[in-house]
């Protein structure tokens, strides 16, 4: 198969998003109602869910609202619930989270 780049067809319909290690934007509310804005980490991103590296743990079920390219033209923004929190250095968990 030829790898020059200039025979290769792109199939898909959809925006490819290349957003590993990639600074995002996470939003969420506790539960005194008070909304929390900071800044994370996109480790995967797929179709249904979202890798992220974070500080803190987040508790499962927990909702967040996860923004991609933060303050471009391309921003997007999509609501996702945590699945996995897992601690993998100290004082740096993994999310996964399913988009909603």
């Amino acid at each position: 198969m030829d790898q020059n780049h200039e025979d290769f067809e792109e199939r898909r319909q959809s925006l490819r998003i290349d957003m590993e290690a990639e600074r995002i934007l996470i939003s969420w509310t506790d539960g005194l109602g008070v909304v929390h804005t900071d800044d994370g980490i996109c480790m995967d991103l797929a179709r249904r869910g979202v890798l992220i590296e974070y500080k803190k743990p987040f508790a499962l079920g927990e909702l967040l609202t996860v923004t991609f390219n933060p303050n471009t033209e391309t921003q997007n923004s999509v609501k996702a619930q945590v699945c996995r929190c897992t601690e993998c250095t100290p004082q740096r968990f993994h999310v996964a989270m399913q988009i909603i």
